[in-house]
């Protein structure tokens, strides 16, 4: 059975982030060899990822290499870092889809994935979101409301989607094909797919 995960922030090949987020890595290989074994050790290779932003730095070589080496099919979400000129090389090996935002639901519930958490969310929903690295949310943010899947934040792995459930719904066991058929055919995430 297909598992879903979500993971943000890796910002491979970046070396600014080391320092800025105090991650325990002595260099960019060093940080790389881990995120990557991590992982693997957790995602299937029939198993969905959804990256929620910040994904990589580099050339057509270096993404190609990632999504060759990483286990499971990938999705990511434009972050603030995913500039338009790297996420083209991305969609043009056409080993991955990018999007906006995602949205989903789970009994009623709305899960709004975004990179940067949302400001105002509906009644009965929920935003998965990474971006910030040193500090979960602001204080101002109803907790209750929000999951960040940074990597700082999650031991630098990815985070299965039925956790997050559980989290904010108290439920397991959730058939997950369900979900993988809203992100990759409903018509709001078709509309927010974004073109090579």
């Amino acid at each position: 059975m297909t598992k879903i995960y979500l993971i943000s922030d890796t910002h491979f090949g970046q070396r600014f982030v080391i320092e800025f987020s105090n991650r325990p890595f002595k260099n960019v290989k060093e940080m790389q060899i881990r995120l990557m074994a991590n992982w693997n050790e957790e995602v299937n290779k029939k198993d969905l990822v959804i990256i929620v932003g910040d994904f990589y730095a580099g050339d057509k070589v270096f993404s190609k290499y990632l999504l060759n080496n990483l286990n499971g099919e990938k999705i990511l979400i434009k972050g603030n870092h995913d500039y338009k000129y790297r996420y083209k090389k991305l969609l043009e090996t056409e080993d991955i889809k990018v999007y906006s935002k995602i949205e989903f639901y789970v009994y009623n519930h709305k899960f709004i994935l975004t990179h940067k958490p949302l400001k105002y969310i509906p009644k009965q929903a929920f935003n998965i979101h990474g971006h910030l690295h040193r500090k979960l949310l602001s204080p101002k943010y109803d907790q209750s409301k929000y999951y960040n899947v940074a990597v700082e934040h999650n031991l630098y792995k990815p985070i299965p989607v039925e956790r997050i459930l559980e989290d904010k719904l108290g439920i397991r066991n959730i058939n997950q094909d369900i979900i993988i058929k809203q992100i990759k055919h409903s018509d709001i995430n078709k509309q927010n797919q974004l073109p090579i």
